[in-house]
């Protein structure tokens, strides 16, 4: 058996070989490099262990509380805060606001109309005459259903001989339905006049409608009761009073406090757009409101009830923040002044400066320096952090030191 070997051409042995080395370098180049990354770590951590810390240390005051009453005018023609004379200045704030609004009538009264027209009445009496009939005269439709009666009294004038033709005399009168209702509204008819029954007239004198005979009506319609304008004023008067105090009281900065017995409302004018019997389903009353309110500032009080703290603790001693409370007691509006009797209560404190803490910290091992600071009688308690989160001494350097005061 004869054996076949595979012989390329030197032109295609070298080509392939150098694909082989082209793929080698290839894989060669996206070899990761752990090596480098573990040694930038170390050297971090390196620089880190030898450079200095930075703290942040919090300090607990430990904090008395003072409380107090004090009197404080509020004066509408005061410029500027007082403290001495415990007077602030007090703005008087106001708006003018036009309302109206719809109420229900809730009276209820028959609505009975009866229908109205003209007809024409014929007079065809032979021999030839004319005939007066009394107001209330009835007409009787061909049905024997409707009843009309004449609006007031007439005389038909006699039949007339026209070019040798005999014409029925007639005469236009008004007649009204004998009752309410909308079936009495119709658009023609011819009528008989009952009263005349049993006479030679009755065959002689009808009627005819002319023109429709409308506006019969028959129903309940709402009108307008003497409650429901009384009713409908006093509760315009209270919804819009309130309502003008509550947009006034909206539109007031934050920074002001309002008592709201000093609000001043009134109305310069009402409107009420129905009178008593007034046949409508619902009506109109419109006003103007006027509201003032007199007012002062918060930070203003509150200027006059910290110099009260500071006077009942010592000179050193600081108000701790947002530690002041007060409430009013008493208070009383007389000629644009509002006599005020507060009750307040608020914290103080006192530390040694920044420098004599700074010498509890600097350099020191964290928990030592805690125990330290908190050996101060004036500190509660305290807290540092600090970074990098392995240091566990403080740092030398005061730039690297922040101190904070927590009153929580």
């Amino acid at each position: 058996m004869k054996k076949i070997y595979d012989i390329i051409p030197p032109n295609k042995a070298e080509e392939t070989l150098k694909s082989k080395k082209i793929v080698g370098k290839v894989k060669a180049k996206f070899k990761f490099p752990f090596k480098f990354i573990f040694i930038i770590l170390i050297v971090a951590f390196i620089c880190g262990f030898f450079m200095d810390s930075r703290a942040e240390v919090t300090i607990y005051p430990r904090t008395e509380s003072i409380s107090g009453e004090e009197i404080i005018i509020a004066n509408s023609k005061q410029g500027i805060v007082d403290l001495e004379s415990k007077v602030i200045p007090a703005a008087v704030f106001s708006s003018i606001e036009n309302y109206s609004d719809n109420y229900v009538a809730t009276g209820v009264t028959d609505k009975d109309i009866k229908a109205k027209g003209t007809v024409r009445v014929f007079n065809k009496l032979s021999p030839v005459r004319p005939l007066t009939l009394i107001k209330g005269t009835r007409f009787l439709d061909k049905d024997g259903d409707l009843i009309y009666r004449a609006v007031s009294g007439f005389t038909i004038p006699q039949a007339k001989l026209i070019d040798g033709k005999l014409v029925d005399g007639f005469i236009d009168i008004e007649v009204e339905a004998d009752e309410a209702g909308e079936k009495y509204n119709i658009n023609s008819g011819t009528f008989s006049v009952p009263g005349l029954v049993g006479t030679e007239y009755y065959s002689n004198i009808w009627a005819q409608v002319i023109s429709p005979l409308t506006g019969g009506f028959k129903s309940e319609v709402s009108v307008v009761l003497a409650k429901d304008l009384e009713n409908a004023q006093a509760q315009f008067k209270q919804n819009f009073l309130q309502k003008n105090q509550e947009d006034l009281k909206n539109s007031i900065p934050d920074n002001y406090i309002i008592i709201d017995k000093y609000f001043s409302s009134g109305f310069e004018n009402i409107i009420v757009g129905a009178k008593i019997g007034e046949e409508v389903a619902s009506f109109n009353v419109s006003g103007t409101v006027k509201t003032e309110v007199i007012t002062f500032r918060k930070e203003d009080i509150e200027m006059i009830l910290n110099k009260g703290l500071k006077e009942k603790t010592s000179e050193i001693k600081q108000i701790a923040p947002d530690s002041l409370k007060y409430e009013f007691l008493e208070n009383n509006l007389k000629e644009g002044k509002i006599e005020i009797k507060v009750s307040f209560t608020g914290n103080v404190y006192w530390l040694p400066d920044n420098s004599f803490l700074l010498q509890s910290i600097l350099g020191k091992e964290m928990n030592y320096s805690l125990s330290l600071l908190e050996n101060i009688p004036e500190i509660e308690k305290a807290d540092i952090k600090l970074k990098p989160f392995f240091k566990t001494s403080n740092p030398k350097n005061k730039d690297n030191v922040e101190i904070k005061l927590n009153f929580n």
